[in-house]
Protein backbone atom coordinates (compact mmCIF):
# COMPACT_ATOMS: atom_id res chain seq x y z
CA UNK A 1 0.00 0.00 0.00
CA UNK A 2 1.17 3.75 -1.15
CA UNK A 3 2.56 5.83 1.64
CA UNK A 4 0.91 9.03 0.44
CA UNK A 5 0.38 12.07 2.71
CA UNK A 6 -1.70 15.46 2.21
CA UNK A 7 -0.46 18.70 3.81
CA UNK A 8 -2.06 21.36 4.51
CA UNK A 9 0.27 24.73 5.74
CA UNK A 10 -0.03 28.70 6.14
CA UNK A 11 2.35 29.63 2.72
CA UNK A 12 3.11 33.52 1.44
CA UNK A 13 -0.54 34.87 2.20
CA UNK A 14 -2.38 31.84 1.46
CA UNK A 15 -2.99 27.97 2.49
CA UNK A 16 -1.03 25.43 0.60
CA UNK A 17 -1.86 21.78 0.26
CA UNK A 18 -0.20 19.23 -1.80
CA UNK A 19 -0.03 15.38 -1.19
CA UNK A 20 3.25 13.50 -1.71
CA UNK A 21 4.46 9.99 -2.27
CA UNK A 22 6.89 9.29 0.64
CA UNK A 23 8.04 6.17 -1.07
CA UNK A 24 8.82 7.79 -4.48
CA UNK A 25 9.11 11.58 -2.87
CA UNK A 26 6.86 12.66 -5.82
CA UNK A 27 4.50 14.96 -5.70
CA UNK A 28 0.41 13.70 -6.68
CA UNK A 29 -1.42 16.94 -6.15
CA UNK A 30 -0.38 20.39 -5.37
CA UNK A 31 -2.71 23.70 -4.59
CA UNK A 32 -2.62 27.20 -3.72
CA UNK A 33 -5.42 28.72 -1.86
CA UNK A 34 -4.97 32.59 -2.03
CA UNK A 35 -7.04 33.61 1.55
CA UNK A 36 -5.81 37.88 1.57
CA UNK A 37 -9.24 38.84 0.59
CA UNK A 38 -11.46 35.64 1.84
CA UNK A 39 -14.69 38.15 1.48
CA UNK A 40 -13.88 38.53 -2.44
CA UNK A 41 -12.58 34.96 -2.91
CA UNK A 42 -15.00 33.31 -5.10
CA UNK A 43 -14.53 29.17 -5.58
CA UNK A 44 -16.02 26.59 -8.19
CA UNK A 45 -19.29 25.98 -7.18
CA UNK A 46 -20.16 29.51 -5.03
CA UNK A 47 -24.36 30.26 -5.59
CA UNK A 48 -24.96 33.99 -6.24
CA UNK A 49 -27.86 36.57 -6.73
CA UNK A 50 -26.90 37.70 -10.54
CA UNK A 51 -28.03 39.99 -13.00
CA UNK A 52 -28.46 40.00 -16.56
CA UNK A 53 -26.61 42.54 -17.77
CA UNK A 54 -26.90 41.68 -21.80
CA UNK A 55 -28.42 39.34 -23.52
CA UNK A 56 -26.15 38.09 -26.77
CA UNK A 57 -28.54 35.75 -28.67
CA UNK A 58 -25.97 35.27 -31.56
CA UNK A 59 -23.85 33.35 -29.01
CA UNK A 60 -26.66 32.19 -26.77
CA UNK A 61 -25.64 33.33 -23.92
CA UNK A 62 -25.87 36.44 -21.69
CA UNK A 63 -23.45 38.36 -19.93
CA UNK A 64 -24.02 38.52 -15.84
CA UNK A 65 -22.65 40.65 -12.68
CA UNK A 66 -22.56 38.40 -9.83
CA UNK A 67 -20.82 40.49 -7.74
CA UNK A 68 -20.70 44.82 -7.77
CA UNK A 69 -18.55 45.36 -10.76
CA UNK A 70 -17.33 41.76 -11.45
CA UNK A 71 -18.84 40.14 -14.56
CA UNK A 72 -19.67 36.69 -15.69
CA UNK A 73 -20.49 34.44 -18.54
CA UNK A 74 -23.57 32.44 -18.96
CA UNK A 75 -24.15 29.41 -21.54
CA UNK A 76 -28.36 29.29 -22.04
CA UNK A 77 -29.52 26.04 -22.19
CA UNK A 78 -32.54 25.43 -23.34
CA UNK A 79 -32.85 22.53 -20.80
CA UNK A 80 -32.29 24.23 -18.10
CA UNK A 81 -35.35 26.52 -16.38
CA UNK A 82 -33.37 29.08 -14.36
CA UNK A 83 -34.37 30.24 -11.03
CA UNK A 84 -35.61 33.96 -11.66
CA UNK A 85 -35.98 36.13 -8.66
CA UNK A 86 -37.77 39.35 -10.28
CA UNK A 87 -40.52 37.15 -12.48
CA UNK A 88 -41.89 34.22 -14.01
CA UNK A 89 -39.56 32.68 -16.26
CA UNK A 90 -41.23 32.60 -19.88
CA UNK A 91 -38.47 30.54 -21.71
CA UNK A 92 -36.33 34.08 -22.02
CA UNK A 93 -34.02 36.17 -20.34
CA UNK A 94 -33.71 39.80 -20.56
CA UNK A 95 -31.19 42.38 -19.32
CA UNK A 96 -32.01 43.18 -15.34
CA UNK A 97 -33.47 39.79 -14.68
CA UNK A 98 -32.11 38.52 -11.43
CA UNK A 99 -31.02 34.53 -11.31
CA UNK A 100 -29.58 32.08 -9.48
CA UNK A 101 -25.94 31.20 -10.91
CA UNK A 102 -23.22 28.82 -9.52
CA UNK A 103 -19.79 29.34 -10.64
CA UNK A 104 -18.53 26.48 -12.78
CA UNK A 105 -14.85 27.40 -14.19
CA UNK A 106 -13.02 30.12 -12.70
CA UNK A 107 -11.79 33.34 -14.98
CA UNK A 108 -8.82 32.29 -17.17
CA UNK A 109 -5.84 34.49 -18.56
CA UNK A 110 -8.36 37.03 -20.37
CA UNK A 111 -11.70 35.43 -20.19
CA UNK A 112 -14.24 36.06 -17.80
CA UNK A 113 -15.41 33.62 -15.09
CA UNK A 114 -18.49 31.09 -16.48
CA UNK A 115 -21.93 30.29 -14.82
CA UNK A 116 -24.40 27.64 -15.19
CA UNK A 117 -28.20 27.81 -14.23
CA UNK A 118 -27.96 24.32 -13.21
CA UNK A 119 -27.44 24.45 -9.65
CA UNK A 120 -25.52 21.53 -7.82
CA UNK A 121 -24.25 20.70 -4.50
CA UNK A 122 -21.64 17.81 -3.89
CA UNK A 123 -20.92 15.28 -1.35
CA UNK A 124 -18.71 12.27 -1.42
CA UNK A 125 -20.79 9.47 -3.32
CA UNK A 126 -23.42 11.81 -5.71
CA UNK A 127 -24.32 15.31 -6.52
CA UNK A 128 -27.84 16.85 -6.46
CA UNK A 129 -28.88 19.22 -9.44
CA UNK A 130 -31.31 21.90 -10.07
CA UNK A 131 -32.30 21.65 -13.35
CA UNK A 132 -31.33 18.42 -14.44
CA UNK A 133 -34.05 15.94 -12.98
CA UNK A 134 -32.55 12.82 -14.40
CA UNK A 135 -30.84 10.00 -12.32
CA UNK A 136 -27.20 8.72 -13.14
CA UNK A 137 -24.54 7.25 -12.45
CA UNK A 138 -20.81 7.92 -12.78
CA UNK A 139 -19.39 6.26 -16.45
CA UNK A 140 -16.31 5.38 -14.13
CA UNK A 141 -17.99 3.11 -11.67
CA UNK A 142 -18.18 -0.65 -12.97
CA UNK A 143 -21.28 -1.77 -14.67
CA UNK A 144 -21.69 -4.32 -12.51
CA UNK A 145 -22.58 -1.84 -9.40
CA UNK A 146 -24.46 0.87 -11.35
CA UNK A 147 -28.02 -0.79 -11.10
CA UNK A 148 -27.50 -1.35 -7.50
CA UNK A 149 -26.16 2.26 -6.84
CA UNK A 150 -29.61 3.57 -8.72
CA UNK A 151 -31.52 1.57 -6.61
CA UNK A 152 -30.12 3.44 -3.59
CA UNK A 153 -31.19 6.78 -5.19
CA UNK A 154 -34.94 7.35 -2.18
CA UNK A 155 -37.81 7.84 -4.72
CA UNK A 156 -38.93 10.86 -3.46
CA UNK A 157 -35.78 13.15 -4.03
CA UNK A 158 -37.08 15.77 -6.79
CA UNK A 159 -33.78 16.90 -7.85
CA UNK A 160 -31.89 15.53 -10.28
CA UNK A 161 -28.90 12.66 -8.70
CA UNK A 162 -25.42 11.84 -10.50
CA UNK A 163 -23.95 9.03 -8.35
CA UNK A 164 -19.94 9.37 -8.31
CA UNK A 165 -17.41 7.09 -8.61
CA UNK A 166 -16.93 7.11 -4.79
CA UNK A 167 -19.89 5.36 -4.45
CA UNK A 168 -18.94 2.15 -5.64
CA UNK A 169 -16.87 1.74 -2.63
CA UNK A 170 -19.42 1.50 -0.40
CA UNK A 171 -20.75 -2.08 -2.58
CA UNK A 172 -17.21 -3.61 -2.26
CA UNK A 173 -17.29 -2.55 1.68
CA UNK A 174 -20.75 -4.15 2.35
CA UNK A 175 -24.09 -3.70 0.61
CA UNK A 176 -25.71 -1.68 4.44
CA UNK A 177 -23.04 0.93 3.31
CA UNK A 178 -25.40 2.13 0.89
CA UNK A 179 -27.22 3.95 3.83
CA UNK A 180 -23.96 6.63 3.28
CA UNK A 181 -25.33 7.16 -0.25
CA UNK A 182 -29.07 7.64 1.06
CA UNK A 183 -28.51 9.70 3.94
CA UNK A 184 -26.13 11.90 1.63
CA UNK A 185 -28.78 12.36 -0.82
CA UNK A 186 -31.60 13.09 1.48
CA UNK A 187 -28.84 15.87 3.35
CA UNK A 188 -28.25 17.65 -0.18
CA UNK A 189 -31.71 17.96 -1.11
CA UNK A 190 -32.61 19.35 1.77
CA UNK A 191 -29.94 22.06 1.49
CA UNK A 192 -30.89 22.82 -1.82
CA UNK A 193 -34.09 23.32 -0.74
CA UNK A 194 -32.89 25.60 2.08
CA UNK A 195 -31.03 27.66 -0.96
CA UNK A 196 -33.57 28.25 -2.95
CA UNK A 197 -35.96 28.98 -0.19
CA UNK A 198 -33.20 31.81 1.33
CA UNK A 199 -32.58 33.05 -1.93
CA UNK A 200 -36.25 35.07 -2.56
CA UNK A 201 -35.43 36.87 0.78
CA UNK A 202 -31.75 37.89 -0.92
CA UNK A 203 -30.13 41.30 -2.42
CA UNK A 204 -29.05 41.03 -6.13
CA UNK A 205 -24.96 40.32 -5.93
CA UNK A 206 -25.80 38.64 -2.73
CA UNK A 207 -23.69 35.11 -2.19
CA UNK A 208 -26.12 32.73 -0.83
CA UNK A 209 -23.71 29.67 -1.18
CA UNK A 210 -19.96 29.36 -0.28
CA UNK A 211 -18.21 26.21 -1.59
CA UNK A 212 -15.58 24.58 0.63
CA UNK A 213 -12.32 25.93 -0.21
CA UNK A 214 -10.54 23.14 -3.02
CA UNK A 215 -8.27 22.13 0.33
CA UNK A 216 -11.06 20.70 1.83
CA UNK A 217 -12.86 19.30 -1.36
CA UNK A 218 -10.14 17.66 -2.54
CA UNK A 219 -10.11 15.86 0.51
CA UNK A 220 -13.48 15.07 0.24
CA UNK A 221 -13.38 13.87 -3.01
CA UNK A 222 -10.58 11.51 -3.26
CA UNK A 223 -11.08 7.68 -3.78
CA UNK A 224 -10.03 4.39 -1.42
CA UNK A 225 -9.23 6.36 1.39
CA UNK A 226 -5.24 6.71 -0.31
CA UNK A 227 -4.01 9.27 2.24
CA UNK A 228 -2.06 7.81 5.49
CA UNK A 229 -1.54 10.48 6.87
CA UNK A 230 -3.13 14.15 7.20
CA UNK A 231 -0.89 16.89 8.51
CA UNK A 232 -0.74 20.68 9.05
CA UNK A 233 1.44 22.90 11.07
CA UNK A 234 -1.59 25.62 11.76
CA UNK A 235 -4.30 24.65 14.56
CA UNK A 236 -6.78 26.79 12.82
CA UNK A 237 -6.65 24.61 9.88
CA UNK A 238 -6.28 21.84 12.17
CA UNK A 239 -9.31 22.68 13.51
CA UNK A 240 -10.81 23.38 10.36
CA UNK A 241 -9.58 20.10 8.93
CA UNK A 242 -11.52 18.18 12.02
CA UNK A 243 -15.16 19.39 11.68
CA UNK A 244 -14.87 18.41 7.98
CA UNK A 245 -13.53 15.21 8.14
CA UNK A 246 -16.21 14.43 10.79
CA UNK A 247 -19.22 15.20 8.51
CA UNK A 248 -17.80 14.70 4.92
CA UNK A 249 -15.20 11.87 5.36
CA UNK A 250 -14.95 10.41 9.07
CA UNK A 251 -12.78 7.85 8.34
CA UNK A 252 -9.97 10.27 6.96
CA UNK A 253 -10.53 11.91 10.58
CA UNK A 254 -8.41 9.80 12.60
CA UNK A 255 -5.43 10.38 10.03
CA UNK A 256 -5.25 13.89 11.25
CA UNK A 257 -2.16 15.08 12.78
CA UNK A 258 -1.15 18.76 13.97
CA UNK A 259 2.93 18.79 13.00
CA UNK A 260 4.51 20.56 16.20
CA UNK A 261 8.71 20.05 15.37
CA UNK A 262 9.28 23.97 15.48
CA UNK A 263 12.74 23.18 15.29
CA UNK A 264 12.22 22.31 11.47
CA UNK A 265 9.43 23.84 9.74
CA UNK A 266 6.74 21.58 7.60
CA UNK A 267 7.59 23.42 4.52
CA UNK A 268 11.57 22.62 4.79
CA UNK A 269 10.47 18.91 5.38
CA UNK A 270 9.32 18.17 2.20
CA UNK A 271 11.81 20.93 0.35
CA UNK A 272 8.77 22.73 -0.87
CA UNK A 273 10.29 26.12 -2.03
CA UNK A 274 12.37 23.92 -4.16
CA UNK A 275 9.85 21.78 -5.56
CA UNK A 276 7.64 25.30 -6.43
CA UNK A 277 10.50 26.56 -8.44
CA UNK A 278 10.80 23.36 -10.14
CA UNK A 279 6.99 23.85 -11.12
CA UNK A 280 7.07 27.16 -12.23
CA UNK A 281 10.45 26.64 -14.12
CA UNK A 282 9.99 26.57 -18.04
CA UNK A 283 12.40 23.24 -18.07
CA UNK A 284 11.89 19.90 -16.60
CA UNK A 285 15.24 17.39 -16.60
CA UNK A 286 14.53 14.13 -17.71
CA UNK A 287 16.30 10.96 -15.69
CA UNK A 288 17.66 9.93 -19.78
CA UNK A 289 19.42 13.45 -19.88
CA UNK A 290 16.42 14.91 -22.14
CA UNK A 291 14.78 17.83 -21.27
CA UNK A 292 11.08 19.52 -21.92
CA UNK A 293 10.77 23.16 -22.28
CA UNK A 294 6.72 24.38 -21.62
CA UNK A 295 5.87 27.67 -23.06
CA UNK A 296 2.91 29.85 -22.23
CA UNK A 297 1.67 31.63 -25.32
CA UNK A 298 -1.74 33.76 -25.58
CA UNK A 299 -3.66 30.71 -27.38
CA UNK A 300 -2.01 27.61 -26.11
CA UNK A 301 0.87 25.92 -23.98
CA UNK A 302 3.27 24.59 -26.00
CA UNK A 303 5.93 22.02 -24.81
CA UNK A 304 8.85 20.47 -26.86
CA UNK A 305 10.94 17.50 -26.17
CA UNK A 306 14.76 17.77 -26.74
CA UNK A 307 17.17 14.37 -26.54
CA UNK A 308 19.39 17.08 -24.25
CA UNK A 309 22.52 15.18 -22.91
CA UNK A 310 22.04 11.66 -24.90
CA UNK A 311 23.70 12.43 -28.88
CA UNK A 312 25.36 9.35 -29.54
CA UNK A 313 21.87 7.28 -30.11
CA UNK A 314 19.75 10.03 -32.38
CA UNK A 315 19.70 8.14 -34.84
CA UNK A 316 18.74 4.89 -32.95
CA UNK A 317 14.93 4.59 -33.52
CA UNK A 318 14.22 2.31 -30.38
CA UNK A 319 16.44 5.22 -27.99
CA UNK A 320 14.04 7.53 -29.64
CA UNK A 321 10.96 6.05 -28.83
CA UNK A 322 12.32 5.68 -24.77
CA UNK A 323 12.92 8.84 -25.04
CA UNK A 324 9.30 9.91 -26.38
CA UNK A 325 7.54 7.13 -23.74
CA UNK A 326 9.58 9.14 -20.89
CA UNK A 327 8.78 12.77 -21.56
CA UNK A 328 5.15 11.52 -22.14
CA UNK A 329 4.73 10.19 -18.79
CA UNK A 330 6.65 13.15 -17.53
CA UNK A 331 4.55 15.68 -19.39
CA UNK A 332 1.18 14.19 -18.15
CA UNK A 333 2.61 14.50 -14.27
CA UNK A 334 3.44 18.15 -15.23
CA UNK A 335 -0.09 18.96 -16.85
CA UNK A 336 -1.53 17.67 -13.29
CA UNK A 337 0.67 19.41 -10.84
CA UNK A 338 0.93 22.95 -12.95
CA UNK A 339 -2.92 22.54 -13.69
CA UNK A 340 -2.57 23.48 -17.65
CA UNK A 341 -5.41 23.69 -19.43
CA UNK A 342 -7.29 24.25 -22.83
CA UNK A 343 -5.23 23.34 -26.01
CA UNK A 344 -1.29 22.02 -25.38
CA UNK A 345 0.94 21.46 -28.26
CA UNK A 346 3.78 18.72 -27.71
CA UNK A 347 6.72 18.58 -30.07
CA UNK A 348 8.11 15.31 -29.60
CA UNK A 349 11.44 13.80 -31.51
CA UNK A 350 10.75 13.01 -34.80
CA UNK A 351 10.02 9.16 -35.44
CA UNK A 352 9.96 7.73 -38.83
CA UNK A 353 8.21 4.50 -37.70
CA UNK A 354 4.13 4.54 -37.47
CA UNK A 355 4.26 2.00 -35.04
CA UNK A 356 6.29 4.22 -32.75
CA UNK A 357 3.46 6.65 -33.01
CA UNK A 358 0.70 4.47 -32.21
CA UNK A 359 2.47 3.42 -29.17
CA UNK A 360 3.71 6.90 -28.13
CA UNK A 361 -0.14 7.69 -28.63
CA UNK A 362 -1.39 4.80 -26.71
CA UNK A 363 1.03 5.87 -23.88
CA UNK A 364 -0.41 9.19 -23.78
CA UNK A 365 -3.88 8.12 -23.97
CA UNK A 366 -3.68 5.57 -21.09
CA UNK A 367 -1.63 8.14 -18.94
CA UNK A 368 -4.82 10.97 -19.63
CA UNK A 369 -7.20 7.80 -17.50
CA UNK A 370 -5.87 8.58 -14.19
CA UNK A 371 -6.52 12.34 -14.78
CA UNK A 372 -9.10 14.02 -12.47
CA UNK A 373 -9.94 16.80 -14.82
CA UNK A 374 -11.01 15.40 -18.86
CA UNK A 375 -8.28 15.45 -20.59
CA UNK A 376 -8.16 14.37 -24.51
CA UNK A 377 -5.44 13.07 -26.92
CA UNK A 378 -6.39 14.60 -29.71
CA UNK A 379 -3.78 12.73 -32.81
CA UNK A 380 -0.71 13.58 -34.05
CA UNK A 381 -0.37 16.34 -36.85
CA UNK A 382 0.84 16.30 -39.96
CA UNK A 383 4.20 17.65 -38.44
CA UNK A 384 4.38 14.73 -36.57
CA UNK A 385 2.91 17.21 -33.15
CA UNK A 386 0.79 15.91 -30.50
CA UNK A 387 -2.53 18.31 -29.82
CA UNK A 388 -3.91 17.59 -26.28
CA UNK A 389 -6.81 19.08 -24.69
CA UNK A 390 -7.37 19.62 -20.97
CA UNK A 391 -10.44 21.14 -19.72
CA UNK A 392 -10.24 24.79 -17.87
CA UNK A 393 -11.47 24.28 -14.42
CA UNK A 394 -9.56 26.82 -12.45
CA UNK A 395 -6.55 28.56 -12.98
CA UNK A 396 -2.86 27.24 -13.40
CA UNK A 397 -0.62 26.99 -10.03
CA UNK A 398 2.13 29.68 -11.49
CA UNK A 399 -1.62 32.00 -12.00
CA UNK A 400 -2.87 31.05 -8.23
CA UNK A 401 0.96 31.77 -7.44
CA UNK A 402 0.42 35.12 -9.10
Amino acid sequence: MSDIRFVLTKYRNGILSYSINMQSSRLETIHFYDTENTTDHVNIGDIFVAKVMNVAKNINAVFIDYQKGKHGYLPINDQYDPLLLNRKYDGHLKAGDELLVQLEKEAVRSKEPVFTSDLSLAGKYCVITSCSKGKGVSKKCPKLYRSCLLAAIPEDIKYGVVIRTNASELISESPESLELLEKECLQLSEQMDLIIQDAVHRTCYSRVWQSPPPYLTVLRDVRNLCYSQIITDDENLYSELYSFLKYSSPKLSDKLTLYSDTSYPLSKLHSIETRIGELLSSKVWLRSGAYLIIEKTEAMYVIDVNSGKNITKKSNSEYILAINIEAAKEIMYQLRLRNLTGIIMVDFINMDNACDKEKLLHELSQDAKYDPIKTVIVDMTALDLVEITRQKNMKSLAEQLS
